[in-house]
């Protein structure tokens, strides 16, 4: 239950984060700046690694949010990866089969790993 509520948390903490609410209070009537904030498109799966050094597992967890607005968990413990970096690569994964298990065709998957985003948004040379 502590892994649902902390996952629950920080989905909700990652949406919060996306939201660009800097608005600047120059005058009254200025008309404010709108959102940089795009809704997410649905399905969509936010996913992250658990690794610590001297640790002998490591473990991940994720949030599906459905067309229909559910919300689905899930989390899971591994042996050792070699690096944060193997265990959010291992836990996206994981978080794919998940979703292909669930019958899902079309997923749009989320994490907090700029390292992993940008080593697969990368284009080969």
């Amino acid at each position: 239950m502590e892994v649902i509520q902390s996952a629950t948390s920080e989905a909700e903490n990652w949406r919060l984060a996306q939201i660009n609410s800097e608005v600047t209070e120059e005058n009254a009537n200025t008309p404010l700046p709108e959102l940089l904030y795009r809704l997410p498109q649905r399905p969509f799966c936010r996913f992250d690694a658990l690794w610590k050094g001297d640790d002998t597992r490591y473990g991940g967890g994720l949030v599906i949010e459905n067309e229909d607005g559910t919300t689905t968990f899930g989390s899971f413990v591994s042996n050792r990866s070699l690096s944060p970096l193997h265990a959010e690569f291992g836990t996206l994964l994981w978080a794919m089969k998940s979703s292909l298990f669930l019958g899902h065709e079309l997923m749009a998957f989320e994490s907090d790993c700029l390292q992993l985003v940008r080593l697969i948004e990368e284009e080969e040379e």
